[in-house]
């Protein structure tokens, strides 16, 4: 068996788990964002310490110089990271990335969002070759993830990187000329960061409407109302049942909306200032 040597970029640490186990593969530098740090990385890079060369990359032109000098990979693989790569960066090494999403519909950041968003039946999580245009070009493998339209985010990106070790059985079989491109997207339906206006939760929002917009954003903090000169986060819904009523209330453990015909009780999250101020968060 061939073993190729391969470094890792990102933050996405269920995949450098899943390469580190792959016996295939031999990871021989952790790059990651200094603007992702978290928990997880710091735990991925205690955990396999000493095994490869593990560095935080404060910017683009950092990646780039640190790039520049790596001789001894065959590639990267990506798996969530901020940085767009520029053309400089692609002529010194091929890099793959792996994209929680369907790159025909669902290209951009925050795929897994938007596929509870756009209340998606199916989704995939693939694996392409990386080219100056964002979530475009040669997809080396992919695999289909079925949704039920009840999932949160989280719950649809864990998902799909269970799927991970197959996309990594088919990158090897592509780079020891097993296998070819399975096929190419050239137009692809980009979808924008999420803002303000996506999870607000407004009148005209039915109760499967709030529903989706507090899913979609289970990541962060969920979907808000805005009372006032605040704005109110739920992040689960508790009960649904008919009312007539009409009123938002809310203490520090629950928000209740009632609003043509129905009553939703939700579960508090935080509340802010319209300035994204934290005046409470539980």
């Amino acid at each position: 068996m061939k073993k190729i040597d391969i470094g890792f970029l990102g933050y996405g640490t269920r995949a450098l788990d899943a390469l580190m186990a792959d016996e295939r593969f031999n990871v021989k530098y952790f790059l990651t964002p200094a603007s992702r740090l978290c928990a997880e990385v710091y735990e991925a890079a205690e955990r396999y310490k000493g095994l490869f060369d593990f560095e935080i990359i404060g910017s683009l032109e950092e990646l780039t110089q640190k790039i520049s000098k790596i001789r001894d990979v065959f590639c990267f693989l990506i798996n969530a990271c901020p940085f767009i790569l520029t053309k400089k960066i692609l002529s010194y090494i091929d890099f793959y990335n792996i994209h929680p999403g369907d790159l025909h519909t669902n290209r951009g950041h925050q795929p897994h969002l938007w596929s509870v968003m756009l209340d998606e039946r199916e989704t995939k999580i693939c694996l392409h070759r990386v080219n100056v245009h964002i979530d475009l070009g040669e997809v080396i493998e992919d695999a289909a993830v079925k949704l039920n339209g009840t999932e949160n985010s989280l719950e649809v990106l864990n998902m799909a990187e269970d799927l991970i070790p197959h996309l990594l059985d088919g990158l090897y079989k592509y780079l020891i000329g097993e296998q070819g491109i399975k096929y190419t997207v050239t137009d692809g339906i980009y979808r924008r960061i999420m803002t303000y206006e996506d999870y607000e939760i407004t009148p005209s929002d039915s109760p499967s409407d709030i529903s989706r917009k507090i899913r979609a954003r289970y990541m962060h903090s969920g979907a808000f109302f805005v009372c006032g000169d605040k704005r109110i986060y739920a992040d689960d819904i508790l009960s649904l049942k008919d009312s007539a009523q009409e009123k938002l209330s809310y203490d520090k453990h629950k928000i209740i909306y009632a609003h043509n015909g129905f009553e939703l009780t939700m579960s508090l999250k935080k509340i802010t200032d319209l300035k994204g101020n934290i005046i409470f968060s539980r």
